[in-house]
């Protein structure tokens, strides 16, 4: 998770910078999100609904996956089939 943004991107991509990274970004409805969060007791109350979109602020992704409806099963599928189809292996 990126708090700072694009910047954060940034100095992480130049970290990387020798490898191939694939970057995903998974999103939210903050209320979904904040619904969530009451249910884990390792939470801080409020941080989902504030953080789901300052942490996407300007970031690049070659991928997004929405888990608002989508099971964790179900994105893992989606972000394997674009791994796939990146790499050039059907």
């Amino acid at each position: 998770m990126f708090l700072g943004g694009r910047a954060s991107q940034d100095r992480l991509a130049e970290a990387l910078s020798d490898l191939t990274v694939l970057w995903v970004g998974v999103h939210c409805d903050p209320e979904v999100a904040a619904a969530r969060e009451s249910k884990r007791r390792n939470r801080i109350a409020g941080m989902a609904r504030l953080q789901a979109e300052q942490v996407h602020e300007g970031v690049l992704y070659d991928l997004v996956v929405d888990t608002t409806h989508a099971s964790t099963e179900e994105c893992a599928g989606i972000l394997m089939a674009h791994a796939r189809r990146s790499c050039g292996d059907t």
